[in-house]
């Protein structure tokens, strides 16, 4: 499990809604839903996650972790913002910005403008992906997961969805 404490954060923008253009919902998850939005200031297009303050507060009240202890969702928010500010590996995406309003907690990080891995597999003509494209991908996925795991994270939500595309 990562220990936000082993990370040299740096520090990371906080975004301004007025200054952000919400064009289009592009997925929805769990935990919230993730934006295509367009920077006004830096004329830079980002992916959004947006989390309702009110559905954090919901999955705090009375739930156990595996250990016993009360789950905080704001403290794994801002550690999935801590982790994102210290990748430095052009196979993970940055984080842009940190969003927080009264309503919302968020972040901003780089768009992958090929979607996800189960969207680019259901586009294909043919049912199945070659070896060529399945070992480059592979390939692609070590990288990424061996950066990870030398910081120390182990990722556990490895899924086809969970495969942005650049």
């Amino acid at each position: 499990m990562v220990d936000a404490k082993q990370f040299n954060v740096h520090s990371v923008p906080s975004l301004k809604l007025d200054c952000l253009e919400v064009v289009t919902a592009v997925g929805r998850g769990a935990k919230g839903v993730v934006f295509l939005a367009r920077d006004k200031l830096k004329e830079e297009i980002l992916a959004l996650k947006v989390i309702s303050r009110d559905s954090i507060e919901k999955s705090n009240k009375g739930v156990k972790g595996n250990n016993g202890i009360e789950r905080n969702e704001y403290r794994r928010v801002r550690l999935e913002q801590q982790v994102l500010m210290n990748f430095n590996h052009r196979l993970l995406p940055r984080l842009r910005g940190v969003l927080t309003t009264n309503k919302v907690v968020g972040f901003a990080i780089d768009y992958c403008p090929g979607r996800d891995l189960n969207s680019l597999r259901r586009k294909q003509t043919e049912k199945m992906f070659t070896d060529d494209v399945i070992r480059f991908y592979a390939a692609e996925l070590v990288l990424a997961l061996e950066y990870l795991h030398n910081l120390g994270i182990v990722y556990r939500d490895l899924k086809p969805e969970n495969i942005m595309i650049q």
